[in-house]
């Protein structure tokens, strides 16, 4: 026989040990949409993307001289649009699932 499954329900405060409750504390008093923090996640790997950019650039013409800056940046800018790119098929995956479910 198996055992019934309880479900205990628990405050996001009260497991969240790695954020700083003073994060939380804002994040309550902001109240941002879904799409204010789309628009803000996208303008923020957009801007890592464009100062990748501009080190290469200037990497380039030789106006860099500690070169494994350029190469962290392009790193970041990578990661993050590599992280958005998943995000981002995640949602297009929920969205047809949910298009799927019979009423």
């Amino acid at each position: 026989m198996l055992d019934p499954i309880s479900v205990q329900p628990f405050k996001l405060e009260e497991r969240a040990v790695l954020i700083p409750q003073k994060a939380i504390k804002d994040k309550k008093k902001e109240a941002r949409s879904f799409s204010e923090v789309l628009k803000a996640s996208i303008s923020s790997v957009n801007d890592l993307q464009n100062k990748s950019d501009r080190l290469i650039e200037k990497m380039s013409l030789g106006e860099v001289e500690d070169v494994s800056e350029v190469s962290i940046a392009v790193e970041k800018a990578e990661l993050a649009l590599r992280l958005m790119l998943q995000i981002r098929d995640k949602l297009l995956d929920a969205y047809q699932q949910i298009g799927r479910m019979s009423v």
